[in-house]
């Protein structure tokens, strides 16, 4: 059986071959490629097919037991083509719904022989972009936009229309998918609403190994300290959790957020109105956390690997995903095997990650909602804790690597014979 790869970045192997910069995100690709590695018996052929902006001509690369193609975006659909002409796969796994080069895949390749992996779903999220938000982010600001679009940034209503924009193309690919690998019932509820014949196959994800190994312990965190694993995009609510602080420090005055990422730009106090400006959303965030007194409380950590990740959770009373819409968070799954107590809001997928008697839920919609939720936790820490222990014992089970390796060669083996 051949099984081919269509991936949206170059994974580590050809990034290190092509010696060009890795990407960040995307571990769940490497770490189910290294748990189908680790299977018994034979496994399928493999290509995996990587589009990259900094590959400028195809290349091939062959490692043990997989074979990696690297196209450049340039020509890429000519390119595509030919290499489904020369390797002529029993079936295309395509990870990720609303890239260009997905569409592509449709028109050059069988439908039936297709298998979409959704990750998030971009349409939705665009929806969601500007939950919070006060009205004058939703205006178009023509200044702002070719000055942001200048200086490599984009606008909060510029960040919504692309988002929009691919979601409409995946909807245009759902909407031809025969086969579909998702993780939630919210994401197959879209899928069958799009494509009502649709064969759904549900499959969660690998995490990466460091966070298997738990460790969280209530006595060697810091007391009223809060991670949120996002804080750039609007849609992961930042500014919401921003306005429910000083409810928090009124009651704890030791709390503290510590958010990964970056903090807004800042050059200076006469330069200051002009960055926060022209950077919008994470200017908002600077002015609004001034306005509420809170800015002693709240700390960016830079950018996180594997380690400073774990650390973080590790040092956190409490982890919380405040955004709008998710579908199945990485950083979610990954808090629940450490072990730390979770806040989510009740959105998308998040429901099916994690229920009320493995952490809190909440509607970011209902004013003070989230504050109630981190007040009942901390008022409460033996139930969090066993919340916590229920938690990390489902995403054990959930993101079992041997356990999801083998269910996705049933799959395979399963489709090949259709």
């Amino acid at each position: 059986m051949k099984i081919l790869w269509l991936v949206d970045f170059p994974l580590p192997a050809l990034a290190q071959e092509l010696n060009i910069p890795l990407q960040a995100s995307g571990s769940w690709v490497t770490a189910l490629l290294d748990a189908l590695a680790a299977q018994p018996g034979p496994l399928p052929q493999l290509t995996v097919c990587c589009f990259g902006r900094q590959i400028k001509e195809p290349v091939v690369y062959k490692a043990e037991r997989i074979t990696y193609r690297g196209l450049s975006y340039e020509n890429g659909k000519a390119a595509l083509k030919a290499v489904l002409d020369e390797e002529q796969p029993d079936l295309v796994q395509l990870f990720g719904t609303e890239s260009e080069q997905a569409l592509w895949l449709f028109e050059l390749f069988d439908a039936r022989r297709i298998l979409v992996y959704i990750q998030g779903l971009a349409g939705p999220c665009g929806e969601h972009m500007t939950d919070g938000l006060p009205p004058r982010f939703l205006r178009r600001q023509p200044l702002k936009e070719v000055l942001a679009k200048r200086t490599g940034g984009l606008t909060v209503l510029q960040q919504q229309q692309l988002l929009l924009n691919r979601g409409n193309r995946e909807k245009s690919l759902l909407r031809q998918a025969r086969h579909v690998l998702g993780r939630t019932d919210w994401d197959r509820r879209y899928c069958e609403k799009l494509s009502p014949d649709v064969c759904y196959y549900s499959l969660g994800e690998i995490m990466r190994p460091g966070f298997y190994e738990g460790g969280w312990q209530r006595q060697s965190c810091q007391a009223h300290r809060i991670f949120l694993s996002q804080g750039n995009l609007p849609l992961k609510g930042l500014h919401r959790v921003i306005c429910a602080l000083p409810s928090l420090c009124e009651l704890w005055p030791d709390t503290q957020l510590y958010v990964a990422g970056w903090p807004p730009p800042d050059k200076g106090p006469l330069l200051r109105p002009v960055m926060h400006w022209l950077a919008e959303y994470s200017g908002y965030l600077a002015d609004l956390t001034q306005k509420l007194g809170i800015a002693g409380h709240l700390h960016y950590t830079g950018v996180l690997d594997q380690d400073t990740m774990r650390q973080q959770l590790l040092s956190a009373e409490t982890f919380l995903v405040a955004s709008s819409i998710e579908n199945s968070p990485n950083s979610l799954a990954e808090a629940m095997l450490t072990g730390v107590p979770a806040v989510a809001t009740a959105v998308g997928g998040i429901p099916s990650m994690i229920s009320s008697n493995e952490g809190i839920l909440y509607d970011p919609d209902e004013p003070c909602a989230l504050s109630r939720a981190i007040i009942w936790q901390w008022e409460h820490p033996q139930s969090a804790d066993l919340k916590a222990r229920r938690a990390r014992s489902r995403a054990l089970a959930d993101h079992d690597p041997g356990r999801i390796a083998s269910r996705q060669l049933e799959i395979y083996e399963q489709l090949a014979g259709l």
